[in-house]
């Protein structure tokens, strides 16, 4: 007898299917005063589940470059984009604000939880101000900026949300 449909199948499960682009939103790391952690922490936690990354980008913390990147990519074929940067509450952080707007179908549920994972881990986590939802077809995430906390995101969310590419085209749970 084999049983299926569980979270070892989940937990087990491969995406090859899934075309993923990484912004990193960092005005220093743009600039090349620092080092890029989070995004390359994201696109390594990606290939754990087949998932090709196939754009990597470095932007400035500026609300019209966000909002112009997350409607370009949504709009070439990506089925998730995750953002690091910029979820915090310093002058510059305005990742949230940038891309909240184009978000057609918030999924409050999926920063909520990434936050209270966070939060067990790092008191500062319930800090986060970032979102998640769908732009047309696209699921896009926004993380925190830090190493640590894109990776906390991502053992908090991943593979779980994956599951969501299958509820969108009307399979069942």
């Amino acid at each position: 007898m084999k049983k299926s449909g569980g979270k070892s199948d989940l937990k087990n499960a491969r995406f090859p299917e899934l075309k993923a682009a990484v912004v990193v939103c960092s005005d220093s790391v743009f600039e090349n005063k620092a080092q890029d952690g989070a995004g390359k922490a994201i696109i390594s936690r990606l290939t754990q589940w087949d998932i090709n990354t196939e754009k990597y980008e470095i932007i400035p913390d500026e609300i019209k470059i966000i909002r112009d990147k997350a409607s370009e990519l949504s709009k070439s074929g990506y089925h998730l984009i995750i953002f690091t940067g910029g979820t915090g509450l310093s002058p510059r952080d305005v990742t949230p604000e940038a891309i909240a707007p184009l978000i057609d179908r918030n999924i409050e549920g999926i920063m909520e939880t990434a936050r209270r994972y966070g939060q067990e881990r790092m008191p500062y986590a319930m800090l986060s101000r970032g979102v998640a939802g769908f732009i047309g077809d696209t699921l896009v995430l926004t993380f925190p900026g830090s190493k640590g906390g894109a990776e906390e995101s991502m053992d908090a969310l991943f593979p779980q949300v994956l599951h969501l590419f299958k509820v969108v085209k009307g399979e069942k749970h």
